[in-house]
C-alpha cells in the first residue's frame, strides 16, 4: 500500500507481472486521482500546429486539422514556421489548474513525479532525439519561487540545456489579457552564449507547463532559430 500524491490517502497498486519483475514503475498517484485528469486523447482529432482537441472546439474556430489561432500565427512573416508544433498531455480545466497551482505557486515539486512517465513517452512520441530546452525564469521570478517549473519537468525526460536567459522580469500570465499576450512588443530571451555551439543544426524542444496563445514558445524558438537551432517544437503538461 502506498500514499497518493495528490490526495494523500492510501492506495493498493494492481499487481501485474510486468511490475513484479521491475519492468514497470511505480504508479504515483491513485486511479480516483488520475481520473480528474483530462488527457487529449490519443487518436482523437487535435490542432497539427499547437495540439489542442479539436473536439472541444466550437466549428467556427476550425479550419481542416488546424485551429484559427495557429492559422493567424502562420499568416505573420515574422512568426511563420518558427515552431513546428506543440504537443501537451492535458486540457487545463479546473483539476488541473489546482493541480498546477500546488506544483508551481505552492512549492509541491514532487507532484512533477505522478506525471513523469506519461510526459516522457510524449517526449519520445513527439520529439525523439531532440535537445531539451526549458523555458527560462527571471531571477526575479526564480527567487520568488524556488525553482524553475519548466527545468523540473525537463529533468523528467532528460538533463536539460539551459541554452535560453530571460533577459527581463515578466508578469504573471495570469495578469495578462489576451491581447497583451500576443503583443509581443520585447523579447524577452537571449541565447546563453557558452552553449550557442551546442543548438547549432539540431532539432530542439522547448519545455514550459502551459501553452496559451503560444506566445512565450515562439519567442524562445525565434531566438534559438537565429543561432542556429534547425527546429524548434514544445512541449507543455498543459493546453489552455
Amino acid at each position: 500500500m502506498q500514499r497518493c500524491l495528490w490526495c494523500s490517502e492510501r492506495f493498493y497498486q494492481q499487481a501485474k507481472w510486468r511490475f513484479i519483475f521491475g519492468r514497470e514503475k511505480e504508479v504515483k498517484i491513485c486511479n480516483r486521482c488520475e481520473s480528474g485528469l483530462s488527457p487529449i486523447k490519443k487518436g482523437a482529432p487535435i490542432c497539427r500546429g499547437c495540439g489542442r482537441s479539436l473536439a472541444e472546439l466550437e466549428p467556427r474556430f476550425c479550419q481542416g486539422e488546424h485551429c484559427t489561432d495557429c492559422l493567424r500565427w502562420e499568416e505573420s512573416d515574422v512568426w511563420r514556421g518558427v515552431l513546428v508544433k506543440n504537443r501537451s498531455l492535458y486540457s487545463y480545466d479546473s483539476f488541473l489548474k489546482e493541480w498546477m497551482a500546488r506544483f508551481k505557486f505552492r512549492g509541491d515539486v514532487i507532484l512533477a513525479d505522478a506525471l513523469g512517465d506519461q510526459f516522457r513517452a510524449l517526449y519520445e512520441k513527439e520529439c525523439p532525439n531532440h535537445l531539451i530546452v526549458p523555458i527560462p525564469l527571471s531571477d526575479e521570478r526564480l527567487y520568488e519561487r524556488g525553482f524553475n517549473q519548466a527545468e523540473v519537468l525537463a529533468r523528467l525526460i532528460a538533463e536539460p540545456l539551459p541554452a535560453l536567459m530571460r533577459t527581463e522580469h515578466e508578469q504573471k500570465q495570469s495578469k495578462k489579457n489576451r491581447s497583451e499576450r500576443l503583443a509581443l512588443m520585447h523579447q524577452p530571451f537571449a541565447i546563453n552564449e557558452e552553449l550557442r555551439g551546442e543548438i547549432s543544426g539540431q532539432k530542439v524542444v522547448l519545455i514550459d507547463d502551459i501553452y496559451t496563445t503560444g506566445a512565450t514558445v515562439r519567442q524562445a524558438a525565434v531566438v534559438l532559430k537565429r543561432n542556429g537551432a534547425a527546429s524548434v517544437s514544445s512541449l507543455t503538461l498543459a493546453r489552455g
